[in-house]
């Protein structure tokens, strides 16, 4: 229960006490809080009490409101930065103190579109490793990750894609690549049927789509990568610059993943 004499106003002791819930496990990431009505009743405060904490956690995004449906708590965001690094999903999880896993769902030697051939300097008919993969974090499903790796850079690399594995790392590895820079386009589309069945979502969710150029330090055009995220676990921060006390890191984003 609450003090109701205390000098801490009521709606700081409710937050307070919804926070600590969900530290110790009372309520879980992702799933829908109590009513109003219900904090009402198990605080024995006022709707206007109630309205307030919930209104200040969801401002500091630790609960967020869906309409229609309740208030749910936060999950942990995939990712918070995207402007300067370029490391791998793998470091990003480590990071987080999180175990990526990687499921290959395709993989096979195309020929790209003429776009891409432009954007991977190379020509249309130069053989090209077409690379689907589902990105898990401790299990749980994040990404649709999408590679487009021209052969003559990378010769002996379509029988090193199995298992766990690192893409960046294994180009550093076995190839000497180092990646520096990088082209991002982001899109917003809506969830499809396959979309929602890889990444336990439902069709016409809100999904991030990235589309990302990779390059060596000479400046040639390593690999493409397309990489669907949902839009409830995942924001970005664009920064220009350096960001005092934040870790910048990953696939040129960062994750709270």
């Amino acid at each position: 229960m609450l003090e109701q004499n205390s000098s801490i106003p009521l709606y700081e002791q409710l937050k307070s006490a919804i926070k600590e819930g969900i530290q110790n496990g009372a309520y879980q990431p992702g799933t829908r809080m109590p009513s109003e009505a219900e904090f009402e009743q198990i605080y024995q405060v006022s709707r206007i009490t109630v309205r307030r904490a919930i209104k200040e956690l969801c401002e500091e995004e630790i609960l967020v409101k869906k309409q229609g449906k309740g208030t749910f708590i936060l999950k942990s965001p995939v990712y918070k930065y995207i402007d300067r690094s370029i490391g791998s999903f793998h470091e990003s999880m480590a990071r987080e103190g999180k175990v990526a896993t990687v499921d290959i769902l395709e993989k096979s030697i195309v020929r790209v579109k003429p776009s891409y051939a432009h954007d991977l300097a190379i020509s249309p008919d130069d053989d090209v490793i077409y690379l689907r993969r589902l990105m898990n974090a401790d299990g749980v499903p994040m990404m649709i990750d999408t590679n487009y790796i021209p052969m003559k850079r990378f010769p002996g690399i379509y029988d090193k894609l199995e298992g766990n594995f690192s893409l960046f790392s294994l180009m550093e590895r076995d190839y000497g690549v180092k990646l520096e820079r990088y082209y991002k386009v982001l899109k917003v589309q809506k969830a499809t049927r396959e979309i929602g069945r890889l990444l336990r979502c439902r069709v016409g969710d809100p999904m991030f789509d990235l589309f990302k150029i990779t390059y060596n330090g000479e400046g040639m055009p390593q690999n493409i990568s397309i990489s669907i995220l949902k839009g409830e676990d995942t924001y970005y921060v664009i920064s220009n610059g350096d960001v005092e006390g934040d870790e910048v890191n990953h696939s040129g984003l960062s994750w709270k993943m």
